[in-house]
């Protein structure tokens, strides 16, 4: 049976240059630190092309007796973690000893350094059978479950955010342990992190295993930041924030779910949290990509959490999605706010491009802004000038409130709505008192007058 979870919002911001970009992903299927969920159940012998181990077939009895024993594990797990018993959480570990039983070890010493709020693990079901040549290794007892969980943040995390684990568990002695979590998608997660580090801020919590100085920093520039986003988006969302910092760019892909390759070197920090349509995001994280984010000057540190933490306000708000170009427009509105260089100097990439006739006909779309298909500063660069346009001619309060009102879903016909760009088409009229079509003509000429200003 395939188990579907909520979708994972993913926002991330790259400088190159003197400017700072976006972009959003909404990837179906997957929880927030998960790898694509699997098919649950035994496989059958040599239906992926390799040849699976008869004593990893249990009968249907085998089948309850062992995921009634997971879950009593887990529960174990669970209560040790509340009381910080290290003894009890590595009796559940078959090897103490080995490199998994080490890792174990780090886990849970990182984990009773959060504030937890919450912490547990979910159903147990059965993850694909273990080959053959595992089973030999482990023992015939073995086999791997697929265990979700929940943990919060006290003091941060509105909603429980989830995460995913594979345990292969072995029978030793009579009693069921769990022998290694790498026979199936166990995604890191920050306890993970060796040398896990959490600083406390006025406004931010920093978790990671990067220089504490940084992590210091990180948490003043989140202070300030959190100032400035208030000051345009409003009081109601949760201003006490979550900043993950590991310490290489390897930690921060896996962090974020994703590929190291996939473009991340444009990627300085993500915010990435949780999406259940029609509910607004309540725990989401900013995830720092130590190589990029550090390279940055302290102007372009500054842009960056900025917008990342306007990602976190709107989303914290918001019912559902806004157009990609609105989202990221805004957040670097925000970012740029207070920094003292002109529009011609931030956008000069996009405005050469425009110069040579290869600029936008129209407003950026998810397409245009994602790295590892394309070099995404020019779609930021026409995100942030579309929302500086509007905030120009129409004042900084209707932009807001035409974010509000669309990602609440207000529609002018009174009729359901779920695609943003038509939600958002819809309401320009009545919001600004002209057509998007007729917003982007004047956008477009702007674009030109910036252009032909800096050259």
């Amino acid at each position: 049976m395939i188990r579907v979870r909520r979708a994972v919002a993913i926002a991330l911001c790259a400088g190159l240059g003197t400017g700072f970009v976006g972009f959003v992903a909404h990837v179906s299927g997957r929880s927030d630190g998960a790898g694509p969920l699997r098919a649950g159940g035994a496989a059958l012998p040599g239906t992926d092309g390799t040849d699976q181990a008869a004593s990893s077939v249990p009968t249907v009895n085998e089948e309850s007796a062992r995921i009634l024993a997971a879950q009593k594990v887990m529960a174990t797990r669970s209560e040790a973690v509340k009381t910080h018993d290290k003894s009890r959480w590595m009796a559940t570990v078959d090897l103490p000893g080995s490199q998994f039983g080490e890792r174990q070890a780090v886990e849970f010493d990182n984990l009773i350094k959060l504030p937890l709020g919450q912490f547990a693990y979910g159903t147990v079901q059965l993850a694909p059978a273990l080959a053959v040549a595992r089973v030999k290794q482990l023992g015939s007892t073995a086999w791997a479950a697929s265990v979700p969980g929940t943990y919060s943040l006290a003091g941060y995390d509105r909603a429980p955010r989830s995460f995913d684990s594979t345990y292969t568990l072995v029978r030793r002695a009579g009693a069921w342990r769990i022998a290694d979590d790498t026979d199936g998608v166990t995604a890191l997660q920050v306890w993970d992190l060796p040398g896990l580090t959490v600083i406390r801020g006025r406004s931010a919590i920093v978790i990671g295993n990067a220089p504490p100085v940084q992590m210091r920093d990180y948490g003043s520039l989140a202070d300030s930041a959190v100032l400035r986003v208030t000051g345009v988006w409003g009081t109601d969302w949760n201003a006490h924030v979550v900043i993950l910092t590991p310490s290489t760019t390897e930690e921060f892909a896996k962090l974020v779910s994703r590929s190291a390759d996939e473009g991340l070197d444009q990627v300085a920090a993500i915010t990435q949290g949780e999406i259940d349509p029609g509910r607004p995001a309540q725990g989401d994280r900013v995830v720092i990509n130590p190589r990029a984010f550090t390279a940055l000057d302290p102007n372009g540190r500054h842009v960056v959490i900025t917008h990342e933490l306007t990602h976190v306000a709107t989303r914290s708000s918001a019912v559902w999605p806004v157009p990609i170009w609105l989202s990221e427009g805004l957040a670097d509105y925000v970012g740029y706010s207070g920094v003292d260089l002109s529009r011609q100097r931030i956008a000069s990439e996009l405005l050469a491009l425009v110069r040579q006739g290869k600029g936008p006909t129209a407003l950026p779309t998810a397409g245009d802004f994602d790295p590892a298909k394309t070099k995404i500063a020019p779609s930021y660069s026409a995100s942030w000038l579309a929302v500086s346009r509007l905030v120009d001619v129409y004042g900084q309060a209707k932009v807001v409130s035409f974010y509000r009102a669309i990602s609440g879903r207000l529609t002018v016909d009174n009729t359901v709505q779920f695609d943003p760009d038509v939600v958002a088409a819809r309401a320009f009229p009545q919001s600004f008192g002209v057509s998007e079509a007729q917003f982007v003509v004047g956008w477009r000429g702007y674009l030109h007058t910036l252009a032909q200003a800096h050259g």
